[in-house]
């Protein structure tokens, strides 16, 4: 095991030295021109993270954006050493404009694309017409990752009270989707069949929520986690998780930076290790209690928010008491909010109720701690 973990890491260390190389071609402080359509744009707290190629800018004003728009940008190259063997290089000082869009040709994959993207708007539509705002707004986000209805007011108190994560499609939901779905079909099949229907239910959420490569690796990584749960030896579950991580930081370094990747990461260690701990730790004495939690999928998202909350408030929240206990009121919902929210899909009239009341309880949370 030692020798095959040190030959994963010189391979690792090798694609690392290849993004350098890459990217020293360009010299610190140099000014440059870059053309191409915008591969991904984001919000990150109050920043507009911008991505053409191998180049990221940090924008000022307002995100409004959209991604592949064809665009041209000039700034001064500012990377760290660090960013360089990922092959990132960061523009400062950017000056952005927007060019007109070449003709394209239709592909298959394109088409594809369009038809989720359609397929998501008459989603949001249903809850735009059963759900108030911005009931409606946060339910679209957390469960299909649409922040576009999110008002900016609505995003600044979600940031400030450390639950800005929740609207965002990432490894978590798909975990969570994952492992409550895997947690209630152990009531009904066996775990190879419920393995099945839980990896089914993660890859229908995936193309919910626009299909985006982030959420598509997340469920690669949900994917191998669940096999490994199949094979039922420990060290084996761990080496498919570790080699699973190790194949897409190989073909894509920047996934070390990734805040879903890092969430998929901690929430498999949460299903993987900390949920099976909790259960044998409760089971003998509470085997009851450990049955309706377990059934339910609450151990599972209490399990997978343990793990996540340090990276959720490193990154999205504060340090504080404050965003401690509004995920702590927030989170054991979110896997109740998304069935309903689902449900609402099919059935809006009747599942529209329970779905604003949690919603609705939601805001709430993060009015009085976002203040």
């Amino acid at each position: 095991m030692k020798g095959r973990l040190i030959f994963l890491f010189l391979i690792l260390v090798f694609r690392f030295s290849l993004g350098f190389a890459e990217s020293s071609k360009y010299q610190q402080n140099s000014r440059i021109k870059v053309t191409g359509n915008i591969d991904n744009v984001y919000q990150y707290n109050t920043e507009c993270i911008i991505v053409v190629g191998r180049f990221w800018i940090n924008y000022r004003n307002e995100c409004s954006f959209s991604r592949q728009a064809r665009v041209q940008i000039i700034g001064t190259i500012d990377s760290k050493v660090t960013d360089r063997f990922l092959g990132r290089l960061w523009l400062d000082r950017a000056e952005l404009s927007v060019l007109p869009d070449k003709p394209k040709v239709v592909s298959s994959v394109s088409a594809f694309s369009t038809n989720i993207e359609a397929v998501r708007e008459k989603i949001v539509n249903v809850y735009r017409r059963f759900l108030p705002e911005p009931e409606s707004g946060l339910v679209a986000g957390i469960i299909l990752g649409y922040k576009k209805d999110i008002g900016r007011e609505m995003y600044e108190l979600m940031v400030k009270s450390g639950t800005v994560h929740i609207a965002v499609a990432s490894g978590y939901n798909i975990m969570l989707v994952g492992g409550t779905v895997l947690s209630v079909c152990f009531w009904l099949m066996k775990r190879k069949w419920a393995s099945g229907v839980a990896i089914m239910a993660m890859l229908f959420y995936a193309l919910e929520a626009g299909g985006e490569p982030p959420v598509i690796r997340a469920v690669i990584m949900a994917g191998a986690v669940f096999w490994a749960a199949v094979v039922g030896r420990k060290a084996v579950s761990w080496w498919i998780l570790m080699v699973t991580g190790w194949l897409m930081v190989l073909v894509e370094p920047l996934l070390l930076v990734s805040v879903s990747f890092q969430l998929s990461m901690a929430a498999s260690v949460g299903l993987m290790v900390l949920e099976p701990m909790i259960s044998s730790k409760l089971g003998n004495s509470h085997e009851k209690l450990m049955e309706i939690l377990g059934g339910s999928g609450f151990l599972a998202s209490i399990s997978t928010m343990i793990t996540t909350a340090p990276i959720i408030w490193w990154h999205f929240g504060r340090m504080s008491w404050i965003g401690i206990l509004s995920n702590i009121l927030i989170l054991p919902l979110v896997p109740i909010l998304m069935i309903t929210g689902a449900a609402m899909q099919v059935v809006p009239r009747v599942f529209s109720y329970p779905t604003y009341a949690i919603a609705h309880w939601m805001v709430g949370v993060i009015r009085f701690f976002g203040v």
